[in-house]
Parts: C-alpha cells; structure tokens; sequence
C-alpha cells in the first residue's frame, strides 16, 4: 500500500515540475498588460522544431544605465513607457525590480546575454506550416514595421501573443 502512494506522490511531482515550465507565460498571458514591441525578425529552420522566426526586440539593445556592467545571465529589469507612436520604448534598465514604477510604465524582466542584449524569452515565433509561406513574404517585404503584441504580469514576465506585418496580424 505504501508503494502505492510514493508512486502516485512520484506522478504528481512529475506533473507539477512539467506544469511549472510554461506557468509563468501562461500567467502573463491571462493577467498581464498587453502591450507593442518593435522587432527586427530573422527566419530559420530548426530541424526538431520546424519554422520560427527570431525576433530582435529594439527593446533588448538598449544602452544601459551609468556604471551598470551586468555578468552574464544576469536578470535585469527593463522599464517601457509608451511613445506616441504606441509603441513601447526602454525608459531605464535595473538589476532588481525598480520601486515606485509609474501606472503607465510596464517593467519586463529579462536575462543579459552580453552584447548589449537583453534575452526576454519571447524571441521565437513558431509558424505554422500553412502560414509560413505568407508570414515569410511579409517580413521581408516589411522587416522594418514588424511589430509583436505581448503580454506582462506584474513580475516581469512576457508572453507573446501575435506577429504584426503591415495590415496582418499572425496569432502565436
């Protein structure tokens, strides 16, 4: 009987680590605050995964604070404020998560990969097989006005939510 239940308390624990992967993005995906991202896309092939595009965020170029020197993978915590154009633009970049951030700014929390770049988690866009021929001559027809939509929570966290390409919008 007693076997029983470390196996049944071994399955559960197994789920839970599964589960705990994609948490945070589904969290922010059903609590956060969506926002605008430009992004420079770039379109490989991944063997295991199929068709994505890496998305260069302006946002994780950013110049960092005076006398910031981050290690790498270090998380960092980038303020966005919104520009008039509706996009959404680094304001100030910290190593904790800032205090007394304005209601209209948005902080996002993301790891440095030296370089000046700054990785969100959110830099793949897998295509489906039967849009990829579409999203493909859009971006590079369009490179320059790609935007993506994404979500925030309250600690950071980023989830993706679709591709913009000039009047069409590709849902993640």
């Amino acid at each position: 009987m007693r076997k029983k239940y470390y196996l049944i308390l071994a399955v559960i624990l197994q789920c839970a680590i599964i589960a705990a992967v994609p948490a945070p993005k589904l969290f922010a995906r059903l609590t956060g605050r969506e926002i605008t991202i430009k992004t420079a896309p770039v379109d490989p092939y991944d063997f295991l995964s199929g068709y994505h595009v890496i998305l260069n965020y302006e946002i994780s170029s950013s110049d960092l604070s005076a006398g910031l020197q981050p290690h790498e993978n270090q998380i960092l915590y980038n303020v966005l404020v919104k520009g008039e154009d509706d996009i959404w633009h680094s304001h100030s970049i910290h190593t904790s998560y800032p205090e007394d951030v304005p209601a209209d700014a948005v902080v996002m929390k993301g790891k440095w990969q030296g370089w000046r770049r700054i990785q969100y988690g959110i830099e793949k866009f897998f295509i489906p097989e039967e849009h990829r021929q579409d999203i493909e001559r859009d971006l590079r027809q369009n490179q320059r006005q790609a935007l993506v939509d994404i979500k925030v929570d309250r600690f950071g966290n980023a989830a993706l939510l679709r591709l913009r390409v000039d009047d069409r919008a590709y849902e993640y």
